[in-house]
């Protein structure tokens, strides 16, 4: 099977071929897919997009002429793709989900390097300035956070936030799935009371 890939990474490759036991022929492509891109995939069964590349209607029409029928898309969203203009004709795979772990983790790190200004150290740290002036930051024990959507990656940040001795304002659409969410503190739940805290 011809799969070719478009917005490829060195990453991409790397991980692609060292699990492509069934041999298939991949060629990757650096450049984004769009309506001048489309015609390198002809010839291809599988074309494999992230979610810069737009699959338009247009695009669907040059990737069907040229013998695609399984777009794959390496993202949990499908937003960039024509799904009136694949029905029928190309068939759309996508990503089920995240790890909503790896995506509280990541807001959670991003909470730290904001808090300690690591970003700032990063760059001072480079030019051999090792002075901590400007780059205090506080505890964030005690402090309290707001978090916007409790489901699956919003519990699992407000288990990291507990974990650091926060307190937790929470609200959802709907209702809040979990008032407990296992950390064993009562969890606020109104956008109001989010709103209203400084």
């Amino acid at each position: 099977m011809k799969i070719a890939f478009y917005d490829s990474k060195p990453y991409d490759e790397k991980s692609f071929n060292s699990r492509n036991e069934q041999g298939w022929d991949f060629t990757f492509f650096k450049t984004r897919l769009n309506e001048r891109t489309a015609r390198l995939a002809a010839g291809f069964e599988v074309i494999c997009a992230f979610v810069n590349d737009e699959i338009s209607r247009e695009v669907t029409d040059i990737l069907y002429e040229g013998g695609v029928r399984l777009i794959v898309l390496r993202s949990a969203g499908y937003n960039n793709v024509d799904l009136k203009a694949a029905y029928g004709r190309i068939h759309v795979m996508r990503v089920p989900a995240y790890s909503p772990h790896a995506i509280a983790e990541h807001t959670a790190a991003l909470i730290l390097s904001l808090n300690r200004k690591i970003h700032r150290a990063y760059y001072r740290t480079r030019d051999n300035n090792f002075s901590i002036d400007g780059f205090l930051g506080f505890d964030l024990n005690g402090r309290t956070a707001g978090v916007i959507g409790t489901g699956k990656i919003g519990r699992i940040l407000i288990k990291i936030l507990h974990g650091f001795g926060m307190n937790i304002l929470a609200t959802t659409v709907g209702r809040i799935r979990n008032s407990r969410i296992n950390t064993g503190s009562n969890i606020q739940a109104s956008m109001s009371c989010i709103q209203g805290r400084t």
